[in-house]
């Protein structure tokens, strides 16, 4: 064994190198031996500094499997975290970030070093949701985690292990969209989660060690029926778990639900106790050693027996406290309840000594919403003299409890932080969204300080021809990370787990501060013993590396690095319209056939806008790209129609010839209503005596409970195309108002081809020869938007007569009346507001870029800076239509059209 024999750290450093030396390190285990070595080694660096004893213990942990960690790597803010029973580490899980294929991410800390010493990245799904609380719950000998995931999972991890998988899982909560409410049992092999079951106890027991729990199957129900007083007091509802906490010896569940609180027998599924309770708020809370159990009632705050539920003691209430919390001092349970103040209520912690009130202590706590994240912000120390708060002002407090309240000391929380807890050796954890800060109660040192989704505004180190080298290395399972990590909030580095790290040589001495040698998935070992592998780029790294990452890093290899510094953005506003056609045509070629709804309906509307155009060669091309054969068939007869209307005629019949060689065979009973009006009009528009009978199968085939004002609305286009604008309108006044997904659309080309009266008919209409009355199909925010968009002040007041009460609808004047008369496009004020915009981008982690990088492509096309939107189309996703695909027709109908809405 190693440690036993070593020779205390003040006999210096040759002693303990001479002694390292000779130690078996075969026989090395980690629980065992790291730990003391460790400690050791601390004490001689803080007498001797680091010594070659430091650097061998450091190699021979390197040759037995230690990897260089860094903090890095979670797509998303932290949502939810957990302190290890023993208190020397703690989980903090992820959701995901923009691409939900890529999961979320479980990180293990050690408080000891105060480093992240073991992740699971890729977790299906997600870690919890965002707004759910208790998603992380570890077992009672800490050896195992359970998680909700994958939205609506419950499932089991070593959390010290490489394995991403679940050992088990279990969904039962009938495709519930949101994370199910659980309680893990000590045992670590199974799961309470709250269901809906049929009886009177709702919820079930479900393994999660044994593969994959779906539904009813292979779990255990609660059938036992409840006492008729609870069930009448639970008005015929049944009994469920809001927050339910398995009893340590795995006997009993006990929880609370709305106004109640008890406990169940696992066995038999019986009813050990009920009792009322105010469970908004501060809910009922059970003291460590379970035998008290604290809730709030009637203006008191009561003490129960945790057992029977029978009432112990009482006090005077606390209203409006926020946060019961249990500590123990020696045989004596300890409560905190905290009060935030409030009108004539002093903010402050009142402190019980086995239900007796000993005094307060005059501290404001920050509020937190315990119902939204799994922070407190009163901390017990394990040994309950202590105890830590997070303050209203930012801060955390240490106080000694004892005869009386003493504060110790104060240090600075992070930013928004919204919890606080005390783990072993005296180290306390701040959290919040994006942000963890270790500290000693004791002291007040900081020894760990890391800011999480930081976003350098360079390029990644690893970034080459437009891939990234180090997502390539954590998908393919050559590193369990991705190794590229921030190093403040303008700095790139990347640590590859063989101790290859890529930095900038003058921050080399940074590196300490965040990253690792871990052990185990257990154990830190500060990299400042050892030797690291410093290179300043990739291209030295791609000579440094052995196989297999010098493979992977062989494209570097005698690359010369670009000038560093910021690139101007936006880019040149060269791009044109017939870019972006050709953008939206390429970008959904490659998409499987699960799109071709969305594909087949832009592609039929782009070819329409080129109709309108007079591109009808343009219009072909897209038509033919179109893979669902009814609505290529619908987009020539539409295409027919347009170029029919304006009078060319030769051109209108070679779109419609193919479609008249097919349209029988692509009908259904689905899709005639549209293809029926589309067929219809382009006859009408061309003269052709066909033009009723299709019109008549058309309005046939309005069908009356789905989409009737869809199957309307296209007929009415049609006929409008056509000329026969009475018909249209009596067929738009049937029925009720359609969604504004169809209607919006409508009113566009109606404004755009300069039927203003038809436009005004669908905003009112005529009741008799009385006033003016609203129709009701819009009466939202759809028209005033599209009128703003479009310049036209007139058609907005026209609006705002009927329903402008309520409706800031004057902003909206303004930027009608600036787009009457536009000058050049995009103004100084339009570049600076981009490049701004595109700054903070930049700063924006890029697991979280989608949206806002959607966002400011409608910004671009808006403002007509067409380089602009098609340099940030690049940076959406080609997998699926509502990324590169989606956003690349929806600048296009912003450009061409003036209005973000597809072309009628």
């Amino acid at each position: 064994m190693v440690i036993m024999n070593l020779p205390l750290s003040s006999a210096g450093p040759e002693a303990l190198s001479v002694a390292l030396r000779g130690a078996d390190w075969p026989a090395f285990a980690p629980a065992r031996d790291l730990p003391p070595l460790r400690a050791a080694l601390a004490e001689l660096e803080r007498t001797h500094g680091i010594t070659e004893a430091h650097r061998f213990a450091t190699e021979r942990l390197k040759d037995a499997g230690a990897v260089l960690r860094h903090p890095d790597g979670h797509p998303a803010e932290i949502n939810g975290f957990a302190l290890s029973p023993c208190g020397r580490y703690l989980a903090i899980g992820s959701w995901c970030g923009d691409d939900y294929e890529r999961g979320g991410a479980l990180q293990v800390w050690e408080l000891a070093t105060a480093r992240c010493v073991n992740v699971l990245d890729g977790i299906e799904g997600g870690v919890g949701w965002p707004g759910y609380v208790r998603t992380i719950q570890w077992s009672a000998d800490g050896q195992r985690i359970a998680l909700a995931f994958n939205t609506n999972g419950v499932g089991l991890w070593d959390p010290f292990g490489e394995e991403t998988e679940s050992i088990g899982e279990a969904y039962v909560t009938d495709g519930s969209s949101r994370p199910p409410r659980f309680a893990f049992a000590p045992d670590g092999t199974r799961a309470y989660i709250s269901v809906w079951t049929p009886h009177d106890v709702r919820g079930c027991l479900a393994p999660l060690t044994e593969g994959g729990v779906y539904g009813d199957d292979d779990v255990e129900l609660l059938p036992e029926a409840l006492p008729a007083d609870i069930k009448a007091r639970l008005e015929d509802d049944g009994l469920f778990f809001s927050r339910a906490f398995w009893s340590k010896d795995g006997t009993r569940l006990h929880g609370y639900g709305d106004d109640w609180a008890g406990a169940v027998d696992v066995a038999s599924g019986q009813v050990v106790w009920f009792a009322d309770a105010e469970t908004r708020g501060a809910g009922p809370a059970w003291s460590q050693d379970e035998r008290y159990v604290a809730r709030h009632l009637r203006g008191q705050l009561v003490f129960a027996d945790a057992m029977t539920g029978r009432t112990v003691a009482t006090a005077q209430g606390h209203p409006g406290a926020t946060e019961l919390s249990w500590g123990s001092r020696g045989t004596v349970g300890r409560l905190a309840v905290v009060v935030p103040g409030g009108g004539r209520a002093r903010p402050r912690v009142a402190v019980y000594d086995d239900g007796w009130h000993r005094y307060d202590v005059d501290v404001a706590l920050m509020e937190i919403d315990r119902d939204d994240v799994d922070g407190t912000v009163w901390a017990w120390s394990p040994d309950g003299l202590h105890a830590a708060a997070l303050t209203d002002t930012g801060r955390i407090e240490v106080w000694h409890l004892g005869d009386g309240p003493v504060r110790l000391r104060s240090f600075a929380a992070p930013e928004e932080a919204f919890g606080v807890a005390w783990g072993a050796d005296g180290v306390l954890v701040s959290v919040s969204a994006t942000h963890l800060r270790f500290v000693r109660a004791a002291t007040g040192e900081t020894t760990g300080d890391f800011a999480l989704l930081q976003a350098p505004p360079e390029p990644r180190p690893l970034e080459l021809d437009g891939d990234d080298i180090g997502m390539d290395l954590r998908d393919e399972e050559e590193a369990r990370v991705d190794p590229t990590f921030a190093l403040d909030d303008e700095t790139w580095a990347v640590a590859f787990e063989s101790g290859l790290v890529i930095a900038p040589p003058d921050r080399r001495a940074a590196l300490d501060n965040l990253l690792a040698w871990t052990f185990d998935g257990r154990f830190g070992w500060p990299v400042r013993w050892g030797v690291l592998d410093v290179v300043p780029d990739a291209a030295a790294a791609a000579e440094r590396a052995v196989a297999p990452l010098a493979e992977h890093l062989a494209g570097f290899r005698g690359r010369t690095e670009a000038p560093s510094g910021p690139v101007a953005w936006p880019p040149p506003n060269t791009a044109t319209v017939e870019d972006l056609f050709q953008i939206a045509s390429t970008s959904v070629a490659p998409l499987d056939e699960g799109w071709d709804h969305h594909v087949s309906e832009n592609l039929r509307h782009a070819a329409r806008l080129r109709a309108r155009r007079g591109e009808p060669a343009g219009a072909a091309s897209l038509l033919q790209a179109i893979p669902t054969p009814a609505e290529r068939v619908r987009g020539q007869a539409d295409v027919a129609l347009i170029l029919a209307a304006t009078g060319r005629h030769d051109e209108a019949r070679a779109f419609l010839a193919p479609a008249e060689a097919e349209v029988e065979a692509v009908l259904d009973e689905y899709n005639v209503a549209f293809v029926a009006s589309s067929m219809a009009g382009a006859y009408a528009a061309l003269g052709d005596v066909e033009a009723e009978a299709w019109f008549d199968r058309a309005r046939a085939a309005i069908e009356p409970e789905t989409n009737p004002g869809e199957h309307r609305l296209a007929v009415a286009w049609a006929l409008i195309e056509c000329g026969r604008v009475e018909e249209a309108r009596a067929l738009w006044r049937e029925g009720d108002t359609p969604s504004t997904f169809y209607s919006v659309p409508l009113l566009a080309y109606l404004v755009l081809t300069r039927r203003d009266g038809l436009a005004r008919e669908l905003l009112t209409f005529r009741d008799g020869a009385e006033a003016w009355q609203a129709q009701g199909w819009f009466d939202g925010w759809e028209a005033p938007e599209l009128f703003a968009s479009l310049g036209r002040p007139d058609l907005l007041r026209d609006w705002a007569a009927v329903h402008g009460d309520g409706y800031a609808w004057e902003e909206l004047l303004t930027r009608a009346e600036a787009n009457v008369r536009p000058g050049p496009r995009p103004t100084q004020a339009d570049l600076a507001a981009l490049a701004e915009a595109h700054t903070t981008l930049l700063k924006t982690p890029r697991t979280q870029r989608e949206r806002p990088t959607e966002q400011l492509i409608v910004q671009a096309a808006t403002c007509g800076h067409l380089g602009a939107v098609v340099d940030l189309l690049s940076e959406l996703s080609a997998r699926d239509f509502n990324g590169r695909a989606g956003y690349a027709f929806r600048a296009l109908w912003i450009t061409a059209l003036g209005a973000d809405v597809e072309p009628w």
